[in-house]
């Protein structure tokens, strides 16, 4: 299987990953509630850009199953997934989401998702959606649980049979792309898997560092 393949040679990012202090620190409960807060927003705009992805997407699909799993996807992403995150932010205080800039590294992150699923094959952009799926399940594994109520809530989303069943949903949607794709569509899917797996790495180190642009853009 092509997803065995590419998780394997992304192996050492998603070690990096899972040994971030912001991840570490999240499973202790000493992880500072500004940090968590600041991941949050950019998340938002990151989920804003994925469902922008999963339009692109939905209509590049090769197979029925994947079409119906990607309008699934998109349909969760507009209700049950923007919901939650607002009210991570009610919790955390409030976070007004209309007023959120981008960090450069979510800013970088979303152009290479929205310029693989705009004109990269279809096999190209499910590979280059997969890792942030797939990543927050093997955190969720990892991290088990929180002593903080907030952080522990948030873990116990990524280790749900409902988000582990997604997942799986998602590899085998990988898979199926890839099935007679040409070889320089699975080399670019490759590539794909790994720009978005190091963009992972360097999302939770912008969230860690509160990330701000070198020169104010406003």
């Amino acid at each position: 299987m092509i997803s065995k393949v590419f998780r394997e040679r992304a192996d050492h990012i998603w070690k990096s990953i899972i040994g971030h202090p912001f991840l570490e620190e999240l499973r202790r409960g000493t992880l500072p509630k500004e940090s968590f807060k600041f991941f949050i927003a950019q998340d938002f705009l990151f989920l804003q850009c994925m469902i922008k992805c999963l339009g692109i997407m939905e209509a590049k699909a090769t197979d029925e199953d994947s079409r119906k799993l990607i309008s699934d996807m998109k349909r969760s992403s507009e209700s049950v997934e923007i919901e939650g995150l607002k009210r991570l932010g009610e919790r955390l205080g409030g976070i007004d989401f209309s007023r959120v800039e981008y960090a450069p590294t979510c800013y970088a992150y979303t152009r290479h998702l929205l310029y693989t699923a705009s004109l990269g094959s279809f096999v190209e952009s499910v590979s280059a959606i997969t890792p942030c799926y797939w990543s927050y399940m093997e955190i969720g594994e990892a991290l088990k649980e929180s002593p903080d109520p907030l952080y522990d809530d948030w873990i116990k989303t990524y280790i749900s049979k409902e988000y582990q069943d997604l997942v799986s949903k998602i590899i085998e949607a990988l898979d199926r792309a890839a099935r007679g794709a040409p070889e320089e569509a699975i080399a670019a899917s490759m590539k794909a898997f790994l720009i978005s797996s190091e963009y992972e790495y360097m999302f939770w180190d912008m969230a860690y560092r509160k990330e701000k642009w070198v020169h104010p853009l406003d």
